[in-house]
This record gives C-alpha cells, structure tokens and sequence, in this order.
C-alpha cells in the first residue's frame, strides 16, 4: 500500500476542565474523563522519557514529540509509523517505549514506530 503522510494537530494548551474538547455541547463528565485520561497519558510519557522530562508542561510535550511529521504504513498484520527525525529524536529513541503494541480492537495487528 501506499504510505500516508501524517502531521499532528494542535492541541489545546492545557488538559483542565477550563479548555474543554469540543465546541459541541457533550455531556461534561466525558469531558472531564477525556481531559482525565490525557493527563494520566501524558504522566505516563513524561515518566517514559526520563528524569529531564518529568515536570514537562503539555505544552513542551507537545512541540517537542507530538507535533510532528511521518508516514504510517499499513501491510498485513501490522502498522508502522515512522517517525521523521527532529532535534528531540534522540530522547525517543532512548526513552523505555515499547518497539511494538499489539491493539486488541484492531483485531490483535500491531503497531510498529520506527525514526528516520
């Protein structure tokens, strides 16, 4: 298959109750669930990358790792991602990610990330 570019979206600056997901009227105990879940997320990742990163803003997160650029893959069993280089590539590399997750709802294919 053909692979797709990919480029992060922007977030908003802060996971709290004040910057809520969607200018849609949703019921507010998702949202505040959802803005739960990416704080627990986001500590789990700070945590991943190091000492240097452990009181890292979201903000910081975000430019440094999650606002990037790639290609994502799809063959078979499994999804890669590929992951364009930048100047923090090097802190992704040595960070304890997992090389490869199996997603139960993909039907058990696994994603896959690599770095240019």
């Amino acid at each position: 298959m053909t692979p797709a570019r990919f480029a992060s979206p922007t977030w908003a600056r802060s996971f709290c109750a004040d910057a809520l997901s969607s200018t849609v009227n949703l019921n507010v105990d998702l949202d505040i669930m959802l803005c739960v879940l990416a704080q627990a997320l986001l500590a789990a990742f700070r945590t991943r990358l190091g000492p240097g990163y452990a009181t890292a803003i979201p903000d910081t997160l975000q430019r440094r790792f999650l606002d990037g650029s790639g290609t994502i893959t799809t063959g078979g069993n499994q999804i890669t991602v590929r992951i364009d280089r930048r100047a923090y590539s090097p802190v992704l590399r040595q960070a304890s990610l997992p090389p490869d997750t199996t997603v139960p709802w993909w039907h058990g294919r696994r994603l896959h990330f690599e770095f240019s």
